[in-house]
C-alpha cells in the first residue's frame, strides 16, 4: 500500500481571467459535461482545484482533465472518479473557498495489488 496526496490552491481573480480568456474552448477542455452544470466561477474553480490536486497525487499527465471527474453526495461532498486508472485506490477529496482563494486537496491509499 502507498499513500499520495495532492493539493492545489486557486486564486479567484486569476481564474476570472483565465474563463474570460479561455471561454468555452477552456470550459471543453477541461470539465465533464456533467461539471457544468453549475457554472458559478467559485463552483468551477474548485473542480478546476480538485482535478489539479488528483493529477499531482497520481502523477498523471497534465492534459488529464477529461479522464477526472468530480461530482458531489447529497451532503454536498465532493467525489472523485477517475477514468482510465487502472490501480485499485481508496481517496478522499476536499474542496474549500475561503474569499479570493479555494484549496483542494486529495488523499489516496494505492493498492500494490490489481
Amino acid at each position: 500500500m502507498q499513500i499520495k496526496s495532492g493539493i492545489d490552491l486557486v486564486f479567484l481573480p486569476k481564474f476570472r481571467k483565465t474563463l474570460s480568456r479561455g471561454g468555452s474552448s477552456f470550459l471543453k477542455r477541461v470539465y465533464l459535461e456533467s461539471e457544468l452544470e453549475d457554472k458559478r466561477e467559485e463552483h468551477l474553480a474548485g473542480i478546476f482545484a480538485a482535478k489539479e490536486a488528483v493529477m499531482k497525487a497520481l502523477g498523471l499527465p497534465k492534459g488529464s482533465w477529461q479522464d477526472i471527474e468530480i461530482t458531489y453526495r447529497q451532503n454536498g461532498a465532493p467525489i472523485v472518479r477517475i477514468m482510465n486508472y487502472e490501480v485499485r485506490i481508496k481517496d478522499s477529496l476536499s474542496i474549500s473557498h475561503d474569499g479570493d482563494y479555494v484549496v483542494a486537496y486529495f488523499v489516496a491509499l494505492i493498492s500494490n495489488e490489481l
